[in-house]
């Protein structure tokens, strides 16, 4: 099984999937995603130092040092009939979750060709879009593929993770014989929204899926997306931020459309960018989730900040998610055209324009892939 602890039991048994399929099947091994089986690790950190004891269940770390650690080797299949695919997603390609669930079908499409043994099968566990069909963005160009960005997938895909595995499976020939366990009754009543598991560590909350996918950008900055705090993503700054100026107030709310408010507010993290520094900046706070557009939300927010404060603002460089050769602001956004708005060379009507035109592509690229 690939899974962690967003899977989850709520009944009598109060237990984790694996937990309750090792009693059921005869599990071998578990594929562990980045941040841990309980999420217990930070953005960006090897799992290969975690530790535990299920019996003679062998963890396989899909999140190491090295590159090389994302893939799962086909040695780890050799004593496998079936992979249960198991896990949570927020709605955002960034996402590594099911991104390692994409490298690890790729691996199991690639052992099924090479091996005279039985093909393996898979069986995706399906949950719940935290975030519903809603899109946003653009195709991911192939250029900036990386491990928090599969190409031609949206920043706000709509999908829901066997949905979206069933894409790949199409679109890449993996030729895989899939099954899929449907979503099940208590994840499609909305008395159980509350029902909310964190699936890593800054995501504490359904609200942050909803911001998430725009506000991930502020990690390619020297700007706070909010790590270190309580409401990550939601919370975002930096010590230069003046939350008094009137004109960069005037500014940030001048494209405000009754869904979405910013509350100015001075925070503290407690690790991560500005450690125990004191920032200036603000908290989103969605008025109209069908309305808000995360996405563009961000991008103006970036570039509005680039330009006011354009000696102190920076975009981040060195390796981000294994690559080098770009900064992370390109692998984030993905997109020329994006990043040609960023950099001050065409303006937001044009984008606002691009991304109505490719949210309608990918309405109708997606639609043979939905389950519900």
């Amino acid at each position: 099984m690939l899974t962690n602890q967003s899977a989850f039991f709520t009944n009598k048994s109060s237990s984790y999937h694996f937990q309750f399929f090792t009693k059921k099947l005869n599990l071998v091994t578990l594929f562990m995603p980045e941040h841990g089986l309980f999420a217990e690790l930070q953005d960006q950190v090897s799992g290969s130092q975690l530790k535990y004891n299920y019996g003679d269940v062998r963890i396989v770390n899909l999140y190491g040092d090295t590159e090389d650690s994302l893939v799962a080797r086909e040695q780890a299949f050799d004593d496998l009939d079936l992979i249960m695919i198991d896990i949570r997603d927020v709605g955002s390609r960034y996402y590594t979750f099911l991104t390692s669930a994409f490298y690890l079908l790729k691996s199991i499409s690639d052992y099924n060709k090479q091996s005279d043994k039985k093909s393996i099968l898979v069986c995706i566990v399906d949950s719940p879009n935290p975030i519903g069909r809603k899109i946003e963005g653009s195709p991911l160009q192939k250029e900036f593929e990386s491990f928090v960005g599969v190409a031609g997938v949206l920043h706000r895909h709509g999908l829901t993770p066997a949905e979206l595995l069933l894409y790949y499976n199409f679109s890449y020939s993996l030729s895989l014989e899939i099954e899929i366990l449907p979503i099940g009754e208590l994840y499609t009543k909305e008395e159980n929204s509350f029902y909310w598991i964190p699936p890593s560590p800054n995501i504490p909350t359904r609200n942050t899926c909803f911001v998430y996918p725009g506000q991930c950008l502020l990690e390619g900055t020297n700007l706070s997306e909010g790590r270190g705090t309580t409401r990550p993503f939601e919370v975002f700054g930096a010590p230069f931020i003046d939350i008094q100026d009137r004109l960069l107030k005037s500014i940030l709310e001048k494209n405000m459309d009754g869904s979405y408010i910013l509350r100015p507010l001075f925070f503290q993290p407690t690790f991560h960018k500005f450690s125990n520094q004191r920032c200036g900046g603000f908290q989103i706070i969605i008025m109209n989730p069908k309305k808000f557009h995360s996405l563009l939300f961000t991008l103006y927010f970036i570039k509005t900040i680039k330009d006011y404060y354009s000696e102190k603002f920076e975009y981040l460089k060195g390796p981000y998610e294994f690559r080098s050769d770009k900064p992370a602001i390109e692998l984030l956004v993905g997109d020329t055209f994006l990043l040609d708005y960023l950099s001050g060379k065409i303006g937001l009507k044009m984008v606002r324009q691009y991304l109505n035109d490719k949210e309608a592509e990918w309405k109708k690229e997606r639609k043979p892939y939905l389950l519900y």
